[in-house]
């Protein structure tokens, strides 16, 4: 599930609020019809919705928060259609400008519009955020000293470095007051999914449960849900390129451990009870407690099984991160932009392999090839079926690369039949 701080949700308001939406502008969102921009805005959407159903006398505004639109982009109000269209002309560029975008926003807004509300900033930060964790404290201290309550939807790179400064900060600016929460959203949803299973929106959001499934192996094995085929065939693997992951890891470890196929359509009891958001993969250590988040879940191997370190540098896990949206994007809507895309995300990994390869780190593999490796095998089989498209040979490095990782081992033993695949991806196109 999202990883959230504090247990009282910031949705159920007792007073009306005016609340300041901090909007990602950085160049990281590329244009306002990137895929990344898109959901960031359905996100909003959905938000606005909530607290406009939650209080009808709270009012909404937007604020830049990049170098090229630090300022107010509409004053607040209860117009959601007025919202949407000023976030539609949103300038992009430069980098993301946390404590300058909440210092001058109050500035400039909260002491002149709506003085007898409550005030609140919202920060949906998607792009790299280069701050020191100081300034996290700094703003998180302004916060609580005049009174401002603050919640942060953080996507996109999970490692740019933002995890510890916005949990630093929020937690400053809560006080353990339960009036402020992070939704840190897991790379597997999308940002409306994760969001509105947080405590931003949803007060009913759990954190776990160290209920057992029905299992009769031992405890002390790890334990790790993961996604059923679409196929449901005997002995088939997830078609879910994140659980995938997650197998990857453990089986590079040589870790014992004990699946659970989950059929999403029909969840056993014990599943919807241990985790009630309904995320995978969930993965549980030592008979402890259930815990979600592919990303979280790495992080947990590498720091409880430090044999046959994974580690990849932070500066290299970026790469291929984007290639699941620009697929989708290219199989819904095939045009010379969404191929343009895709080439692109393709050509930024063949020139990482050029210099640094075989590996994305060089000569060892590490968890960022681990996450690639489900990425790019479900681009060729998707390419393949759906546009009848052999997409690596045009990238030497890239066919090379995705050759040595889909003959590892782990992979043979980790990957799912084509035929899940692709249904999982005409499943998105209709969905998406």
């Amino acid at each position: 599930m999202p990883e959230i701080n504090n247990s009282s949700s910031s949705s159920t308001k007792e007073v009306p609020e005016s609340i300041m939406i901090c909007l990602d502008t950085s160049n990281w969102m590329e244009n306002t019809e990137s895929p990344m921009f898109k959901e960031q805005l359905e996100a909003i959407e959905l938000y606005c919705d909530n607290i406009f159903k939650s209080n009808s006398e709270t009012v909404v505004g937007v604020f830049g928060m990049a170098d090229l639109n630090l300022h107010t982009m509409i004053r607040p109000t209860k117009n959601i259609r007025a919202i949407k269209r000023a976030i539609d002309g949103a300038i992009i560029g430069g980098n993301l400008r946390l404590l300058p975008a909440a210092t001058r926003a109050h500035f400039h807004w909260f002491s002149r519009y709506h003085t007898d509300l409550q005030k609140r900033i919202v920060f949906f930060a998607g792009g790299p955020l280069y701050s020191p964790l100081g300034e996290g404290r700094a703003l998180g201290m302004r916060m609580r000293k005049i009174n401002v309550r603050c919640d942060v939807i953080s996507f996109g790179d999970p490692y740019m470095e933002k995890r510890e400064l916005f949990n630093t900060f929020i937690q400053i600016a809560d006080n353990n007051k339960g009036n402020c929460n992070v939704c840190h959203v897991p790379p597997e949803y999308s940002v409306p999914q994760a969001l509105s299973r947080s405590k931003i929106i949803n007060p009913c959001v759990g954190v776990g449960s160290s209920s057992p499934p029905p299992s009769t192996h031992k405890e002390m094995a790890i334990q790790i849900c993961v996604k059923s085929p679409p196929s449901r065939a005997k002995d088939a693997n997830t078609d879910c390129p994140f659980c995938q992951r997650v197998l990857l890891i453990l089986e590079e470890k040589n870790l014992p451990y004990v699946t659970h196929p989950i059929d999403l359509d029909n969840k056993p009891e014990w599943f919807a009870e241990a985790n009630p958001d309904g995320l995978l993969p969930l993965i549980r250590f030592d008979g402890g407690q259930w815990v979600s988040n592919s990303d979280v879940i790495v992080e947990m191997i590498e720091m409880k099984h430090p044999g046959t370190p994974l580690i990849t540098p932070p500066y290299y896990a970026c790469l291929g991160l984007r290639i699941p949206q620009k697929l989708l994007a290219f199989l819904k809507k095939e045009n010379e932009r969404t191929h343009h895309a895709l080439l692109a995300e393709l050509m930024i990994l063949e020139e990482h392999l050029l210099e640094n390869g075989p590996y994305v780190n060089g000569g060892d593999v590490t968890t960022v090839d681990l996450s690639l490796a489900p990425k790019l095998y479900h681009l060729v089989k998707a390419c393949e079926h759906f546009k009848n498209w052999t997409i690596l040979e045009e990238f030497t490095k890239v066919f090379n690369y995705t050759n040595l990782l889909f003959e590892r081992p782990s992979f043979k033993k980790t990957k799912p039949l084509p035929e899940d695949v692709t249904a999982g991806w005409e499943d998105r196109k209709l969905k998406s």
